[in-house]
């Protein structure tokens, strides 16, 4: 009885850590981050099922954003080298970003496509990756854009591979469709 006792003991001391560590986390976002770039190191994160059809005139906002992290078994950071990318084609600010995602669906217009950002920062990742988040990025650079091909509905999947100096590639898988 005294055995199942401290057993108890202990995993009530371990839940009360764990809820305080949350608690902390909860109220600093910055200490939040810092444990999502130590997680995330060398992983693939996916923010997928973004499907928006705010720009068509009757739609509800059907907007939804859920995270997967894939992880590879043995993954090996790629260099900007080995994916033929020069060091002046890496984007630098958000303006650059929402500018070159807007430029690029607009060259490809409606359909189903893949196109590709290389970020220079971490910094600019967890930006991109928050405006995603809050659908910030909807009025950035989306609402414009699916006014100027004649689109009334998408769906994204973003992915985030990280590379070697610290530099980032997004890849965006989109199907874009056709307003009525």
């Amino acid at each position: 009885m005294k055995v199942f006792r401290k057993i108890l003991y202990v995993l009530a001391g371990l839940l009360v850590l764990l809820t305080v560590f949350i608690v902390v986390c909860a109220y600093n976002p910055g200490l939040t981050k810092k444990l999502q770039s130590v997680i995330f190191r060398g992983k693939i994160v996916e923010v997928s099922n973004v499907t928006d059809k705010a720009a068509s005139k009757d739609a509800a906002d059907d907007t939804a954003v859920s995270e997967n992290t894939v992880s590879r078994e043995e993954y090996r950071m790629r260099s900007l080298e080995e994916l033929g990318v020069p060091e002046d084609a890496l984007i630098t600010d958000i303006d650059s970003y929402y500018k070159d995602c807007h430029d690029q669906i607009v060259e490809r217009g409606i359909g189903e496509y893949a196109f590709e950002n290389f970020i220079a920062t971490e910094v600019l990742v967890q930006d991109i990756y928050s405006k995603y988040s809050n659908k910030e990025y909807v009025d950035g650079y989306m609402n414009s854009t699916l006014n100027e091909i004649g689109a009334s509905a998408y769906d994204m999947n973003l992915l985030v591979e990280e590379l070697t100096g610290k530099h980032y590639r997004l890849t965006h898988q989109l199907v874009i469709s056709a307003g009525n």
